[in-house]
């Protein structure tokens, strides 16, 4: 939209470079492209191709979990869930268990960006026809996991950091908030351990008591939110 006014272009760049100071993608290259015209799309390729090969791979710990994002069924495949794939790998024939239900399942097939595969790495985006579950079974926000590898909870010790803008009043003990980590959201309730109450900028230990039970592993990043009026109250691990 703004390829026939190179001056304006570099005003939008330096706009955006400003918006991400501070954050993971500072530093970050930004790449100009036209959807419409497909300028820029080769760059944009090598550019993340760039990144890619000097981002360390993902951990694999043996212990492979898939929150999934969406679950849908298939004509003649069954249900297929999808998510991103972190800890381990998944393999066609391995047993899972959909936790927090607790429902055994089987790995029937696995694609990703649309290629099968007999064995998914963590870090990727991965489709898994599950068979043993029906569609109905499976939510969003459930986690795809080895047998009893993985366990529910309702209590959850965080560490809390606020966001830095003013939200007109401080975080209150048993306050409610919307608690979101991986694809999972349940409704919670705040038990201040550290402090009072906590301000913009400041951080502290929470205990968070969820209104439904979530698959949770210690080093989990996660998102607090005020329902009403809406916003993002802090993130943490």
């Amino acid at each position: 939209m703004v390829q026939n006014d190179p001056d304006w272009l570099e005003l939008v760049q330096a706009d955006v470079a400003e918006a991400l100071e501070g954050t993971s993608l500072a530093g970050a290259p930004i790449v100009p492209v036209s959807a419409r015209a497909g300028q820029g799309l080769e760059q944009l390729k090598d550019t993340i191709q760039q990144v890619l090969s000097r981002t360390p791979e993902r951990r694999n710990t043996g212990r492979p979990r898939l929150p999934v994002d969406r679950a849908f069924s298939i004509a003649g495949f069954g249900t297929v869930v999808t998510g991103t794939l972190s800890d381990g790998d998944l393999a066609v024939g391995q047993e899972v268990e959909i936790v927090p239900a607790g429902l055994r399942a089987r790995v029937r097939g696995l694609q990703t960006h649309k290629h099968k595969l007999e064995r998914a790495a963590p870090g990727s985006r991965v489709a898994v026809n599950l068979s043993g579950v029906s569609k109905e079974q499976v939510a969003r926000g459930n986690v795809v996991a080895l047998p009893g590898a993985l366990a529910p909870t309702v209590l959850v010790d965080v560490h809390l950091r606020m966001v830095s803008h003013d939200l007109g009043k401080p975080l209150l003990h048993n306050q409610p908030v919307d608690f979101f980590c991986g694809a999972a959201e349940a409704p919670a309730r705040t038990r201040l351990l550290s402090a009072e109450a906590l301000e913009a900028g400041q951080q502290g230990w929470v205990q968070l008591r969820l209104a439904t039970p979530v698959a949770l592993q210690r080093g989990d990043r996660f998102i607090l939110r005020q329902a009403s009026p809406s916003r993002t109250l802090g993130r943490g691990v």
